[in-house]
């Protein structure tokens, strides 16, 4: 690639065995000559780097408006999850001193295509001609209009697009879609408070594909189960969408923190002053490692802690800015972003929010807010509770965790513990099954013979998955699940002999 960006290839060249690709960008045509410039060269660094995740080998060329990719296989899967591209096609590539040429061409790509079908052309040109896009959408549509079933400009059954630059035609064999926006990396980075539910690897998309690269923060309530579930969501956003920047991913341990202050009542209004404490966490990366600002998940009256009230007491006194870009959004819509991108998951830990069903605040007041706030406020995450890994470090680093995670296959023979709240316990439970608390566990564990499983279970999941961590690592056998599981695996019909 020569100091304007453009690589040394000639139009001349022979391009047998090889694939020629027009790319389109849109709001990137809009900037100024130096901004433009360094964008371009960014989308080409990151479509490389998609590439070469592939082993693809690519060359680039550039013109204004358009860039051009020559590569050995079939991009397509790569160059569609580049952020910046709005579209682009593979072509077919022939320089011409006569427009017959070009009409030759065409036929002999789209006469078996539109044989039997409706068509119609749309040729664009830039440089000096002798003939106007018009004359050769006409010469074109008398050419095939014998092998057609006519033509149709409204709605064609084919669509043949030319694009003409100066001496150069190419015509299109295919169209595909990008994830269009501005290349990743060209906007400040941010932070992004991941979990492993669906809306924030939504939020994060959003953000990324206005060229912002994002890190991610995941507050781990029972490390290292929900964890993993937090890297799965991760890796996909990372194997599909980071392209030309490898992110870096902070999992902090707040096992000590729920065991002292959450379990002990220190938080009255938990669903808003603990997604407080998150703000503050992901502020002080901010702080310390140059972050433009943080990436929420949140829309508004989603759920209890992101009514609008709630969000301006949660965003009050922030040095950095929260940007919610699915703050408008619903879930419907949210669900299907996720599945287009290739996010979504259809089982979860569930959130916090879990954890404070009970008790939600729908409108919490900043004196309310500032009493939890100062409850909690000596707790401060040590360095061994702060891990950081890189995306391309996610598959490895899960393989590293290894844990009893059973949902579907628990164990026989195995001492139940209700983490649910005294009413469902009293609807329902497995018979001979203890209810407990995050209180009262401590005390209960101590008459639970160790070499018997231990299988605890709540609403979603998380609370009983932080415990069940914690009794491992007290030497138990233990195994956690949630509500539906538990019901599911209990009432199920005996086996008639």
């Amino acid at each position: 690639m020569d100091n304007k960006g453009n690589a040394n290839i000639y139009w001349d060249q022979d391009l047998k065995n090889k694939r020629l690709y027009l790319i389109r960008y849109s709001e990137i045509g809009l900037k100024g000559k130096s901004t433009r410039n360094s964008m371009e060269l960014r989308m080409i660094k990151n479509m490389k780097f998609a590439l070469r995740r592939n082993n693809i080998h690519g060359e680039f060329y550039r013109e204004r408006g358009r860039i051009y990719a020559i590569t050995d296989l079939p991009a397509e899967n790569s160059l569609d999850n580049v952020m910046g591209i709005k579209s682009f096609s593979e072509v077919f590539f022939t320089t011409f001193k006569d427009p017959k040429e070009i009409i030759s061409e065409v036929t002999h790509i789209f006469s078996e295509k539109v044989s039997g079908k409706t068509f119609a052309s749309r040729v664009r040109r830039s440089g000096t001609h002798n003939f106007t896009s018009i004359e050769m959408d006409r010469m074109i549509g008398d050419a095939l209009f014998t092998y057609s079933a006519g033509i149709d400009l409204t709605e064609p059954d084919v669509e043949i697009q030319v694009e003409i630059r100066d001496n150069r035609a190419y015509i299109i064999k295919n169209w595909f879609e990008g994830p269009g926006g501005l290349p990743l990396g060209t906007e400040g980075r941010m932070i992004s408070l991941v979990s492993g539910g669906i809306d924030s690897p939504v939020a994060t998309w959003m953000m990324m594909r206005r060229g912002s690269p994002a890190d991610m923060l995941f507050i781990s309530m029972a490390h290292p189960v929900d964890t993993i579930e937090f890297l799965k969501a991760a890796g996909k956003l990372y194997d599909r969408w980071y392209n030309g920047y490898d992110p870096d991913i902070y999992i902090l341990d707040i096992t000590r923190l729920m065991d002292q202050y959450l379990f002990r009542g220190k938080l009255r209004y938990g669903n808003v002053s603990f997604k407080k404490f998150i703000y503050n966490m992901a502020e002080k990366f901010c702080i310390e490692k140059n972050y433009c600002g943080i990436i929420t998940g949140e829309s508004s009256g989603q759920v209890s802690s992101q009514t609008p009230e709630n969000l301006m007491e949660l965003s009050r006194g922030m040095t950095f800015p929260v940007h919610r870009p699915l703050i408008g959004m619903d879930k419907d819509w949210i669900i299907s972003k996720a599945r287009e991108i290739g996010t979504f998951e259809s089982t979860s830990l569930g959130d916090f929010c879990s954890l404070f069903s009970e008790t939600p605040i729908t409108k919490i007041k900043k004196e309310e807010l500032e009493h939890d706030m100062k409850n909690i406020a000596s707790y401060d995450p040590l360095e061994n509770e702060i891990i950081r890994i890189k995306g391309s470090q996610i598959k490895s680093f899960i393989d590293n965790l290894s844990f009893h995670t059973s949902k579907d296959a628990l164990p026989s023979n195995a001492v139940y513990m209700d983490m649910r709240d005294i009413k469902s316990y009293d609807t329902w439970h497995p018979e001979g099954a203890i209810h407990t608390s995050p209180v009262k566990i401590g005390k209960q564990i101590e008459s639970i013979n160790r070499e018997q499983p231990v299988i605890l279970y709540c609403k979603k999941g998380l609370q009983s998955a932080h415990f069940a961590t914690r009794l491992r690592k007290l030497g138990f056998d233990a195994y956690f699940t949630d509500e539906k599981t538990i019901m599911k695996h209990t009432l199920k019909p005996k086996n008639v002999s």
